[in-house]
């Protein structure tokens, strides 16, 4: 796991020093060894640059970027011989699978690397080499004998890639965080934000893939392929893997007995390491399920486990101690209170260097810090919920339809009834009456898009970008409305842009790899064979997956219901000493031109300058909760990176 950067360009020479600042910049992600390589090409100049956190091969052997030559079939991984190299690669990731793949192409290794497979492997496929990989990653390789950039991103996004491209001089910068191409490129100005990924942030929370928050700085997407051809000075870009549709299979006992061999290949392949491993806690499933399996595989003492605790009802201790003394793991257990999230707040805006809205983040960073003291690897439960239905909007789209067997006319007359303003005072009669609206959406695609309208602030391009990825996951389930949701936020909304951006962030930012068995691609595949009533009925979610864990957690956890990660953020963001970051976002907003964003602002969260709109219904108050914290983190990234 590292971090990686690089500079083509045709108007001027690439320098060693741009590319050491590039690598300082992202120093945090790894910290036992860094290199360079610049080679000047007859019309262009290419610069890749790498820094280590060493978990295979910890010797010299490992040091990138690192080189092939074909010819000597010979592995070069010193700086000063890369220009004998025919192909070298700057990677960040891991391909879990390397000893199958070595052993599957008979390739003739000299280090304990997967580094060197991937280099091998494209030297015999070319581009597909990657549709062999299981893992996680992002890497560039420049191909001397082709004049060719050839870049990918794994097929769930777990690793990052971001780009700046200049149309008109050709001049393309990589890292793995924007604040690498920000190191050497002065783009972090106000004239240059991007206002439609502005938009997209406070819709979503977070900024989806291919947009960044500057313009000309793109995201490389999920199971995507860039080829930068330098001769022509083209780039081109791939899907590299399709999600099956979804074809459901009924033989029950075939899924579980698939799913339960498949969980413990996932689990062991991501146990591969040469430094110590442990797992992140949280007494929910996934998480739960993970230790569970790994229990089996080492020694329990060795197996260290991390877990986070609130204060109040967002406190998942109970569950966390059932499963920690179940297993007698070596656990480490903090309770993340008011004082961590202050000490927090403006190292936050550092790390996440475009704007991002989940603030669980903050104890993410806590638990990885704390993680780091005992081990360099963490597992995780992360992409349970979006292979096995786990999520509320899951269950909500199943009673929808069950409601959408009732007659349109009857539908209309029960929305009108519940519309009496003493009824939407009651809020679970609310929640009743919003089903009932969602039921009489006739276009599903239009689902998340109509959903936003009202009390939530969406754009244009949010609806665009809603509409198109649904669009999309309604194609691969014959407009099944469940289905194409879950698959929604495994491939878009919830995931790659999202939950791993706050995941790869903050454990990096620790130097601590965090790899998870649900996000095997396997895994992504076998959910399409899954029936959605195997999945999700009107009050259960994830019913399958509870079915393949029986026989490996305790009763309490494996019929619980879903629980958060969220501290208490509403109560201490929210209290007055802020107030001035709120202010200070909304003239941002007025000054940056989004008068839409603006007006939101000022008639539905603030009454005047000083006090905060009550919402009438009661359950709207998260939702303004949501938007007062995104905002505040916005003002909190301004106010850090732009110039």
């Amino acid at each position: 796991m590292c971090g990686i950067n690089g500079i083509i360009r045709y108007d001027e020479n690439v320098s060693k020093e741009e590319l050491d600042l590039m690598n300082k910049s992202i120093k945090h992600r790894g910290p036992d060894d860094d290199g360079t390589f610049v080679y000047e090409g007859i019309n262009y100049s290419v610069g890749l640059g790498h820094v280590r956190l060493s978990i295979l091969d910890l010797s010299e052997k490992g040091h990138q970027p690192m080189g092939y030559n074909i010819m000597d079939d010979r592995i070069i991984y010193d700086d000063n011989e890369l220009n004998n190299a025919d192909i070298i690669i700057a990677y960040n990731g891991e391909v879990y699978n390397y000893l199958e793949l070595k052993e599957k192409y008979n390739l003739n290794t000299e280090t304990g690397t997967d580094t060197e497979v991937i280099l091998k492997l494209y030297d015999k496929l070319g581009f597909d080499c990657v549709k062999e990989f299981n893992g996680m990653w992002a890497f560039c390789i420049f191909d001397k004998r082709k004049n060719l950039i050839f870049c990918s991103r794994d097929r769930l996004g777990q690793k990052p890639f971001y780009y700046y491209f200049n149309e008109y001089t050709k001049e393309f910068i990589f890292s793995s965080e924007l604040k690498g191409i920000t190191s050497v490129k002065e783009i972090n100005k106000k004239e240059n934000i991007n206002k439609d990924a502005v938009n997209l942030y406070f819709a979503l929370g977070f900024i989806p893939s291919p947009y960044s928050i500057y313009n000309n700085v793109f995201k490389l997407e999920a199971r995507q392929n860039l080829i930068f051809d330098l001769n022509s000075k083209e780039i081109k870009k791939n899907y590299y893997w399709e999600l099956p549709d979804y074809n459901p299979i009924y033989d029950k006992n075939k899924l579980i007995e698939e799913g339960k061999k498949l969980l413990y290949d996932a689990v062991k392949l991501r146990m591969r390491s040469d430094v110590p491993v442990g797992a992140f806690l949280s007494g929910g499933l996934d998480s739960s399920s993970v230790v569970g399996i790994m229990s089996k595989y080492t020694d329990l003492k060795n197996l260290h486990t991390f877990s986070i605790g609130f204060e109040g009802k967002y406190d998942e201790t109970p569950y966390i101690n059932i499963v920690k003394d179940y297993f007698k793991t070596n656990h480490h257990h903090y309770y993340f209170k008011e004082k961590d999230f202050e000490e927090l707040i403006d190292k936050y805006s550092k790390i996440y260097d475009e704007p991002f809205g989940d603030y669980s983040g903050f104890p993410t960073y806590k638990v990885s810090n704390i993680a780091k003291q005992f081990v360099s690897v963490s597992l995780s439960g992360d992409g349970g919920d979006e292979i096995f239905g786990g999520y509320r909007f899951h269950l909500i789209s199943k009673r929808i339809g069950y409601l959408k067997k009732i007659p349109v006319s009857v539908r209309k007359i029960f929305l009108n009834m519940l519309s009496n303003n003493l009824l939407k005072k009651n809020p679970a009669l609310y929640l009743i009456k919003e089903a009932v609206k969602l039921s009489l959406i006739e276009n599903n695609k239009k689902f998340y898009s109509e959903l936003f309208d009202g009390d939530f602030i969406i754009s244009d391009e949010g609806k665009s970008w809603i509409e198109k990825n649904l669009k999309y996951c309604l194609n691969k389930t014959d407009n099944n409305l469940s289905e194409s949701l879950r698959i929604f936020d495994l491939l878009f909304r919830t995931l790659s842009d999202n939950f791993l951006v706050k995941v790869d962030r903050a454990s990096m930012a620790n130097a601590l790899e965090v790899r998870s068995p649900f996000l095997d691609y396997r895994f992504a595949e076998f959910s399409q064979k899954i029936p959605n009533e195997f999945k999700v009925d009107f009050f259960k979610t994830k019913k399958l997956m509870r079915e393949i864990i029986k026989d490996i957690l305790p009763n309490e956890i494996v019929n619980r219901g879903k629980g958060g990660f969220e501290p208490p953020l509403d109560k201490w963001i929210l209290s007055e000493k802020y107030d001035g970051i709120l202010k200070n976002g909304i003239a941002i907003l007025e000054d940056i031109g989004l008068e839409q964003l603006v007006k939101f602002y000022k008639t539905k969260i603030f009454i005047s300058n000083k006090k905060f709109v009550k919402p009438k219904v009661k359950e709207n108050n998260k939702l303004y909760t949501i938007y007062k914290i995104r905002l505040f983190l916005f003002a909190k990234w301004w106010d850090r990176w732009v110039m």
